[in-house]
């Protein structure tokens, strides 16, 4: 289970809160898309709570996490301020 610090460390190994424009869910996988994706570092990203994987698809990162990913989706919008798509 994330925390609102988890979610802090998330936005620091993404590059910085300002580096990530939104961040959403599908079912096992929490979407940040960020503005410069090579200010992101995958292996620390790797270090969080429940992270099995991430995986990057232009300027999005998937955070591979199983199905609690919309709940940490939403908290990690709302901690950082972020627009949470659906």
């Amino acid at each position: 289970m994330w925390s609102t610090k988890d979610c802090m460390m998330l936005a620091l190994f993404a590059g910085g809160s300002a580096n990530i424009a939104r961040v959403y869910s599908c079912f096992t996988r929490v979407h940040v898309v960020l503005l410069d994706k090579e200010k992101a570092d995958n292996q620390k990203l790797l270090t969080l709570p429940d992270v099995k994987n991430v995986l990057t698809r232009g300027t999005e990162m998937q955070l591979v996490v199983g199905i609690d990913a919309p709940r940490y989706a939403a908290l990690t919008a709302k901690t950082l301020g972020k627009t949470e798509a659906h």
